[in-house]
């Protein structure tokens, strides 16, 4: 026979069983903080922070895409709270660091790009291909007054736009340093924002970090903690920035191909190929050819001659082509 509780011991269970739930109730959640790292950046600034230098990547983006007559990617990869000594400490020796003022504000700017994207830079802004360096070394100081005259001061143009709904604000190029550890601007210990983005020239992906004392934008914070950006991206382009860009697109190069057909053969055969020797193509003799810009096929053509020279007559648009013309 199971045995029967008393009302005391029944009061007493219930008792036991309250106060513990009251002391896993009333036990204080613990938080680490790192005294060594403040956060000092709120969620709602570091947003206001992405916003700005978001629109600030789009904008430069389309104007190294416009110089360098190539497809350029850029966007923001991370947003970090650090110190200005571990800033220093992570980044590579050399590197191209770009030192600017921040006028109305106190404190300095820093852009920091490795050597072998500023080459590869330096090197379609020349004429190249884009090749990069291969190995770690300094730019020259030709490399670097050409970069600085064609790209980097356009880039402190473009970071003051980024920042106008803010403050209206004056960025000069002060100098270029290439060893971190001589960057004597603020104490280890300050506080800074770090902005990386990837930067992306072709096939070749890089990073492009910014840094900015807490100092420097502590007099902005309130408007940082208020800001919208959709107002600015819905204002109206400025017709002089939309003639330019035209202009800019309009003088790119474009490869154009025409493809006069293609045919399978066997390894036999085409070792036995001699000069002479007749390939049939999978074309018939009247039949269109198709024009190509890049790997697209845009148009068809009938071949001719134009003087001395080979040439085609467009005789169609692609019938997809002709679709999205006549919506």
């Amino acid at each position: 026979m199971d045995e029967i509780l008393s009302q005391q011991e029944i009061d007493e269970l219930i008792r036991q069983a309250t106060s513990a739930l009251q002391e896993e109730e009333l036990e204080p959640e613990v938080v680490i903080y790192d005294f060594k790292r403040p956060h000092r950046f709120s969620k709602e600034r570091v947003r206001a922070l992405q916003r700005i230098h978001e629109q600030f990547a789009r904008e430069l983006s389309g104007m190294i895409s416009a110089k360098l007559r190539t497809r350029v990617e850029l966007n923001v990869a991370s947003i970090e709270q650090l110190t200005f000594g571990e800033f220093i400490r992570s980044v590579p020796n050399p590197s191209v660091i770009i030192v600017c003022s921040m006028q109305p504000l106190d404190g300095s700017l820093l852009m920091q790009l490795s050597p072998d994207i500023s080459f590869l830079l330096y090197d379609r802004l020349c004429g190249g291909p884009g090749i990069s360096l291969g190995r770690s070394r300094e730019l020259t100081d030709i490399e670097l007054a050409v970069l600085t005259s064609q790209l980097f001061e356009d880039m402190t143009a473009s970071f003051e736009n980024a920042w106008s709904e803010i403050l209206d604000m004056r960025v000069t190029l002060e100098s270029i340093e290439s060893n971190p550890q001589f960057l004597q601007l603020m104490t280890e210990r300050e506080t800074v924002v770090l902005i990386s983005m990837n930067l992306a020239v072709g096939n070749t992906r890089d990073l492009i970090n910014i840094c900015i004392s807490y100092s420097a934008l502590e007099p902005v914070l309130k408007q940082l903690t208020s800001f919208r950006l959709f107002d600015s991206l819905r204002r109206r382009p400025d017709p002089e920035d939309i003639e330019m860009l035209k202009s800019r697109v309009q003088q790119t190069p474009i490869t154009l191909t025409v493809e006069l057909g293609s045919n399978t053969v066997t390894v036999a055969d085409l070792l036995s190929l001699q000069v002479g020797d007749v390939v049939t193509l999978n074309r018939r003799r009247y039949e269109n050819l198709e024009v190509k810009i890049g790997d697209t096929t845009k148009f068809l053509a009938s071949p001719g001659k134009l003087g001395e020279k080979l040439g085609i007559v467009i005789t169609a648009l692609r019938p997809t082509e002709r679709k999205e013309a006549n919506e």
